[in-house]
């Protein structure tokens, strides 16, 4: 199943000042107490959604704020990412793969739009 998010930099905004989430809540990214460092956005690219609409994440990606430029990943156990484009050509992608379920999941993000295709 081919399924893709898409998120205008306007919609975050919006949500933001709203208090809105556009994507649910998580308690935690990819790994326990992992959080991306101080200057930096965080993206979180979920694999698939429980039953109660929670992300199941493949891993979180940051890039340096206000920017695309890719800055670090961190991935869950189980699955690996390898980064196609780290910001040098306008926009980050990361893709992240599980070898166990064959799952795929890619991340491309420039200004002003976030993309999560499976």
């Amino acid at each position: 199943m081919n399924k893709k998010a898409r998120l205008g930099l306007g919609s975050a905004i919006v949500a933001a000042a709203m208090g809105v989430m556009l994507l649910p809540a998580v308690s935690a990214s990819a790994t326990e107490g992992f959080s991306c460092p101080d200057g930096t956005d965080t993206i979180d690219v979920p694999y698939a959604f429980s039953a109660d609409n929670v992300p199941e994440l493949a891993g979180t990606v940051c890039v340096q704020t206000g920017t695309t430029a890719f800055e670090q990943v961190n991935v869950t156990d189980g699955w690996r990412a390898e980064v196609k484009s780290s910001g040098s050509n306008d926009r980050t992608e990361v893709r992240f793969s599980n070898a166990d379920t064959r799952d795929r999941v890619e991340l491309r993000y420039e200004a002003g739009k976030t993309e999560i295709k499976n």
